[in-house]
């Protein structure tokens, strides 16, 4: 559309008179040079000079119509907007009006997850850090009562978690969060629920000195328990330089760098974006593609489907739950804290088909459960079989002179059982088919 501003008009008007001018005096010339009497050639400017202010008065008169056009469409498009956004708020509750769900910045590409995470300039991975950080991964000495390793809590033989509601540390105690998986872990900015650790090495200090967990009352006799054990000076000799190499530091950097190892990038929707088009199934196609069209994806962000991976468009964390109003999965599976939402690190979802029970609370058992919950309380969604459930009129109200409405169709609203299920089919091929240990 071509729009004309205030400023342009003035100067075309001006620009028509002059040439109108201009060429009067061509044609005034003109009839003089050819012997034409003065009443012929003032005839002959008058023609030539109607004819282009003809011309000239209907370009500023579509310029003027064109520019009236632009301002109502901005103004138009600026309202439409503002209703829109008070409908597609990400935080918004279900009090607010009709659901909808719509990312932030659609992305259509992809991505696998890479062969290994890259490690911190002060941590590079050598076999030597591996293979001492399995060995204190695995050691129940670093507890106070030397019954409780990071194993304890991290089954590499399970998914990488204890698939139990709440972890339990130290003589019987039961923390509050469900524990997340170590395998990928590497790939992620920030770890804990809370997000407060930025590292693999800062992650891996706090479980050891956590009265509820390990239960060591310091890093000094962390490093103690290493001293007294024979196996520890050669190995922590061969990982780092030194002259005293056995040190609550290198410790954390081991472990650190043990974990970089324990990353799955081997899966049926990994083989599937390298290429191998017999990777997936039809059922997992279909909810790879629900994944991204329903909103899961706008916070579970591949190739980690994590929003505290690399690519966070919107930051790592997320309210939740974000819809609470009518919501049913609110009581039946204690999601608020203290009676209301709270902000969370966004979990990865690689291998989540062997990390159940799901959420911070460990509440939800099955797959297809945390499916329906998460779209109800987080994307606003119906749980319906119903084709009509599946529409809803959005209706809002538009301020100006004269009362007003803007009306639409709001489709793709409800979630049936069929693509609940194909989309927990997705999320199983993100499982890989062995695990390293």
């Amino acid at each position: 559309m071509v729009s004309t501003s205030s400023t342009t008009l003035p100067v075309l008007v001006i620009g028509l008179l002059a040439g109108v001018a201009a060429l009067g005096l061509v044609a005034n010339e003109l009839g003089r040079r050819t012997g034409l009497s003065l009443p012929a050639r003032m005839l002959l400017s008058g023609e030539l000079g109607m004819g282009v202010l003809a011309v000239g008065s209907k370009v500023v008169i579509l310029a003027v119509l064109a520019e009236a056009e632009g301002r109502a469409l901005a103004a138009a498009g600026t309202a439409m907007r503002e209703a829109t956004d008070t409908f597609l708020a990400p935080d918004r509750t279900a009090q607010d009006g009709p659901a909808i769900s719509v990312a932030p910045r659609r992305m259509t590409t992809w991505r696998a997850l890479p062969e290994a995470p890259p490690a911190p300039a002060g941590n590079r991975t050598t076999d030597a850090k591996v293979a001492l950080g399995r060995v204190l991964f695995n050691d129940p000495n670093l507890s106070l009562d030397r019954d409780i390793s990071c194993a304890s809590c991290h089954l590499l033989a399970e998914g990488g978690d204890d698939n139990a509601r709440y972890a339990v540390g130290h003589r019987g105690q039961v923390g509050d969060r469900n524990a997340p998986t170590v395998y990928n872990a590497a790939f992620l900015t920030r770890l804990f629920w809370d997000g407060r650790a930025t590292s693999l090495e800062a992650q891996a200090a706090v479980p050891l000195t956590n009265p509820v967990e390990m239960a060591l009352p310091s890093a000094d006799l962390a490093v103690a328990r290493l001293r007294e054990d024979p196996r520890y000076g050669p190995l922590f000799a061969a990982a780092f330089s030194g002259a005293d190499p056995v040190s609550f530091a290198n410790l954390t950097r081991a472990i650190a760098a043990y974990e970089r190892e324990l990353v799955t990038p081997d899966t049926p929707y990994d083989r599937y974006i390298r290429g191998d088009d017999s990777a997936l199934t039809p059922e997992a196609l279909r909810g790879m593609a629900l994944f991204d069209a329903v909103g899961c994806r706008t916070c579970h962000i591949d190739p980690m489907f994590s929003a505290a991976g690399t690519e966070k468009p919107r930051g790592v964390f997320r309210r939740f739950p974000v819809f609470t109003d009518a919501n049913p999965f609110l009581e039946t599976y204690d999601l608020l804290i203290d009676g209301a939402p709270a902000r969370f690190r966004v979990p990865s979802l690689r291998n989540v088909a062997l990390t159940a029970p799901y959420f911070h609370n460990g509440s939800v058992e099955g797959l297809e459960e945390a499916i329906r919950v998460m779209a109800v309380s987080q994307l606003g969604r119906v749980l319906s079989n119903d084709p009509l459930d599946d529409v809803a009129v959005l209706s809002v109200a538009v301020a100006g002179e004269a009362p007003g409405r803007n009306t639409g169709l709001v489709t793709g609203r409800a979630l049936s059982d069929r693509e609940v299920a194909d989309i927990a089919a997705f999320l199983r091929a993100l499982t890989a088919d062995s695990l390293p240990r």
